[in-house]
């Protein structure tokens, strides 16, 4: 008759196998807990549906592919945005994070209300010489 262990074989993990890659199980589960409060941070939605379709739009100095109807940003840090476009003047906006009932949030809330695309004004003058 052949014995069979009564408990199952288990993988162990020794020192030698650990140490040389510095790794432990608490280290790898602080790790994805820090990275898990990371993702779960908070968002607001912007809305950018008032900018004109010519406008280039930097986000945080990247500038974005389109202009998007609204943009989903981190509330925990503040972001910049900065609009140029071919015969519009540049204006730059800085949303400031600030501490609120409901947590951190973006200010100023509605960037259209802010938001003031003015085109520029060329005059021309011609003075004629008799």
């Amino acid at each position: 008759m052949v014995g069979f262990p009564t408990t199952p074989q288990r993988p162990r993990y020794t020192a030698a196998v650990a140490a040389p890659l510095g790794v432990s199980i608490r280290n790898c589960g602080i790790v994805l807990a820090l990275l898990g409060v990371g993702a779960c941070a908070h968002k607001q939605t912007i809305r950018l549906d008032c900018v004109p379709k010519d406008v280039t739009i930097y986000l945080d100095k990247v500038p974005l592919d389109r202009v998007p109807d609204s943009v989903a940003l981190r509330t925990d840090q503040p972001h910049v945005l900065f609009f140029k476009g071919e015969g519009y003047e540049p204006m730059m906006v800085v949303l400031e994070t600030e501490e609120t009932a409901d947590g951190p949030a973006l200010f100023p809330r509605d960037l259209c209300f802010d938001l003031n695309l003015a085109k520029r004004k060329r005059d021309l003058e011609i003075e004629i010489e008799e």
